[in-house]
């Protein structure tokens, strides 16, 4: 077996990458019905493309935040907020708590409210981002906060 030294930020901005070409709604829509397209079965790869997809449909929407919402008793939203307030199909509980977790592993934050901004490379680009985190009694939330572009 080999090994794969990338960590999740670059495996992240990867997805990204390879999706930049594609419409990110329908590929949502797709890996929200846990079409991750990998053989294997990696359960990261399936939260690396949904969060990959998410960060690139906020930017592509002008989004100010794209936000995951689950519950202690395991609902998940997708919401997006850009010109009003919308949901998309969620990833699912096992997934959204990948995608947290691989969230919180590429900030170091494993307080239950922080937030750390991530500079993000998009082919010959970058845009900076915010990653937050709020974990309550009820459940967490996880939000990625936009620039205003």
């Amino acid at each position: 077996m080999i090994k794969d030294d990338r960590n999740y930020h670059q495996r992240l901005q990867e997805f990204c990458d390879c999706y930049l070409e594609t419409d990110p709604k329908k590929e949502l829509e797709r890996a929200a019905q846990g079409n991750s397209g990998d053989p294997s079965g990696n359960p990261d790869e399936l939260a690396l493309k949904f969060l990959g997809l998410g960060i690139f449909y906020g930017a592509a929407e002008k989004a100010k935040k794209i936000s995951f919402e689950r519950s202690k008793e395991g609902k998940v939203l997708f919401s997006v907020e850009s010109r009003g307030k919308y949901q998309l199909p969620s990833p699912g509980a096992q997934v959204a708590d990948r995608i947290i977790f691989i969230a919180r592993s590429i900030t170091h934050i494993d307080e239950a409210k922080g937030k750390e901004p991530v500079s993000f490379g998009l082919r010959n680009d970058r845009i900076n981002l915010t990653f937050q985190f709020d974990r309550k009694k009820s459940g967490e939330v996880f939000s990625i906060l936009f620039p205003k572009l």
